[in-house]
């Protein structure tokens, strides 16, 4: 069964994270992505990502992972970006774009 759910990419430039689940135990794994309007958002996102979270390291977590990188995406997802600021997608989802600088991409 294909995944029929993607990002609608077009001409308004956004910055694209790819994230990782950490599971103790299994290791670690792609976990989907997140959309921002800019850099600063991003960082914002992540920072309050890592402030939500408990003083010790629980048995399993999320973390960005490698560079982020610009993509972009339609009038609708972009938005909604206005709207929200950033945006999570599932591991289901395929990266948008290019899929950055890191040499991988979701299959």
């Amino acid at each position: 069964m294909g995944n029929t759910e993607s990002i609608t990419e077009g001409d308004y430039e956004v910055v694209c994270q790819k994230w990782e689940e950490k599971e103790r135990g299994w290791g670690s794994r792609p976990d989907g992505f997140s959309l921002h309007i800019n850099h600063e958002l991003r960082r914002q996102y992540i920072e309050e990502y890592w402030d939500s979270m408990p003083d010790h390291a629980p048995d399993t977590y999320e973390s960005p992972d490698g560079s982020p990188y610009e993509v972009g995406v339609s009038i609708e997802v972009y938005a909604e970006l206005v709207a929200l600021g950033s945006i999570r997608y599932a591991a289901h989802y395929p990266y948008p774009g290019d899929g950055g600088v890191d040499g991988w991409r979701a299959r």
